[in-house]
């Protein structure tokens, strides 16, 4: 896949749930390859700190693979702060594997839009 279908896919994403304010991916490195934000939306992040954030965000998911034979396959991971929810969902292309980084607005249920929303996009043809 190229960066304009990762773009359009990000583009994607914040049209399925009015809660969503944020959607980037990030490749298994953690740099961000593309991001988008809701319409109107002022983000509380600049480019630099989403960037720093993406490293992190990949960075601790690569943590918890030590524990994956105990506890299962990552599936996604979820954190809320005052003013947002951000989660973190993997994804893999045919030969690849990236994360799929998003923020909710508080009061959201990020949980029910992941599995119920989220997930089955990044299962489905759009990255096969």
């Amino acid at each position: 896949m190229d960066a304009i279908a990762y773009d359009e896919f990000c583009k994607y994403i914040i049209t399925i749930d009015k809660s969503i304010r944020f959607a980037g991916i990030a490749n298994n490195l953690g740099t961000l390859i593309t991001s988008t934000y809701r319409e109107g939306l002022i983000p509380l992040m600049d480019i630099e700190e989403t960037s720093r954030y993406s490293i992190q965000a990949v960075t601790r998911v690569s943590l918890r693979e030590d524990f994956q034979s105990k506890l299962g396959k990552f599936e996604y991971s979820v954190g809320k702060y005052e003013k947002l929810i951000r989660a973190i969902v993997p994804f893999h292309t045919k030969n690849d594997c990236f994360y799929l980084l998003l923020s909710f607005d508080v009061g959201s249920n990020p949980s029910k839009i992941i599995e119920e929303l989220i997930i089955p996009c990044t299962k489905g043809s759009y990255f096969k």
